[in-house]
């Protein structure tokens, strides 16, 4: 496996790690799923999990900052339509919504 592959598998195990958390811990909460369901439904090994990870606590972490990032986007789109304050936290509100409608996307800009 050459340096390049390798880095695309390593970031696409990351990417499914994640992506299998946000999914999971939106739908049921963070505390009520284990490692060993993200594991499975990510289709990774615990080795894998370990190597981007440290625990669930910095799975978690990671969930919040993709989160953060997503409404914080979600916000500086609604600012460069150059919209009254009011109509900001309408477009915000509104973005978030559809967010939480959403099955496929948490907190990503629409």
């Amino acid at each position: 496996m050459s340096a390049s592959t390798e880095a695309e598998g390593t970031s696409g195990a990351r990417a499914r790690l994640l992506g299998t958390a946000t999914r999971i811990f939106y739908a049921e909460g963070i505390h009520s799923v284990g490692v060993d369901r993200i594991i499975a439904e990510a289709q990774v090994t615990r080795a894998t999990l370990y190597r981007h990870f440290k625990g669930k606590e910095e799975l978690i972490v990671s969930y919040l900052q993709e989160a953060d990032h997503g409404i914080r986007a979600q916000v500086e789109a609604a600012r460069a339509q150059d919209l009254s304050a009011a109509d900001i936290v309408r477009a915000v509100s509104r973005s978030i919504g559809e967010g939480i409608q959403s099955p496929v996307s948490v907190a990503a800009p629409s």
